[in-house]
């Protein structure tokens, strides 16, 4: 309809009038449209345009060689995967009549090819898909980089036992993350799991501070019970302020729609840690020892 120069910008701008799909079969709308010419006169687009009844070949779509119908819908209430569970329960194994029946499929971390040798198949693809994909190869990432914390922590303490134990803060962790999203209402995405992925490494160094402590009070002569009541009194301080630290440097990030996610995991994760580390942690270095001296 036009082109609109707008300070700054390097392209010209088209100006398009989109009419929604239900109401393009009805060109009178079009009498309600107006443009202005060079006179600024206000002209009808129905003087301007002609409308030409006729019919439209129906694309054949193809997917693994297989015949599909794409179905497309949008969330504004709701996440994807809510929607999705909901609607599978109720489409899977539906009576379609002429003894079909409908089977749904594709919600697993790997994708399904579409087979309709049984019948008709529903494959849930899209977003949900994408989703799907992205926790997949976040899983991979979270335990490659477990494996990599362990193998370290064996390498530095050439034990099998304490790296176990200092690395028993993330489940601890966890324990924070999922009530997190509950509080504040936000479903577990693809952030939260980067969250849960940086707070891995974040809240194994709360146990390293009181295991190292532990260890060098003991090579001093120490007994195991004080030097473990000792460390955790010691340590106690500098694991809060940096549990605080990391609380408040994620909090800026709350408010945002992207990364809110990624800051509930973080702030949520590392309080229930930095508590349930400062309990667990010393009990379980204790009872290892114990049985080791």
């Amino acid at each position: 309809m036009g082109r609109l120069h707008v300070a700054g910008e390097k392209q010209v701008i088209p100006i398009r009038l989109h009419i929604p799909r239900a109401y393009q079969i009805n060109p009178v709308l079009l009498s309600r449209v107006f443009v202005t010419n060079i006179r600024n006169e206000k002209i009808p687009l129905s003087e301007l345009t002609r409308s030409i009844p006729s019919w439209e070949d129906r694309p054949i779509l193809h997917k693994d060689y297989e015949r599909v119908t794409f179905i497309g819908a949008e969330l504004t209430q709701s996440a994807p995967v809510y929607a999705v569970m909901e609607l599978d329960r109720r489409l899977d194994n539906m009576d379609i009549g002429h003894g079909e029946k409908l089977t749904t499929a594709n919600l697993r971390l790997n994708s399904a090819v579409p087979d309709t040798i049984d019948g008709y198949q529903l494959l849930w693809d899209g977003e949900i898909r994408l989703t799907l994909d992205t926790f997949r190869d976040m899983f991979v990432a979270l335990g490659i980089a477990l494996v990599f914390i362990y193998l370290l922590l064996v390498g530095y303490y050439r034990s099998f036992i304490i790296p176990l134990v200092a690395m028993s803060a993330i489940p601890l962790g966890l324990a924070g993350v999922f009530p997190g999203h509950w509080i504040m209402d936000q479903p577990f995405s693809a952030p939260s799991m980067i969250g849960v992925i940086a707070l891995s490494g974040v809240v194994v160094r709360n146990s390293l501070l009181i295991i190292d402590f532990v260890l060098d009070y003991m090579e001093q002569g120490m007994p195991l019970r004080e030097a473990v009541s000792e460390a955790g009194a010691v340590r106690m301080r500098p694991i809060i302020l940096t549990a605080l630290a990391i609380v408040l440097g994620s909090a800026v990030m709350l408010t945002d729609p992207m990364f809110s996610g990624l800051a509930i995991s973080l702030i949520f994760g590392t309080l229930a840690s930095t508590v349930l580390t400062l309990l667990v942690v010393p009990l379980m270095l204790f009872s290892y020892l114990r049985r080791t001296q």
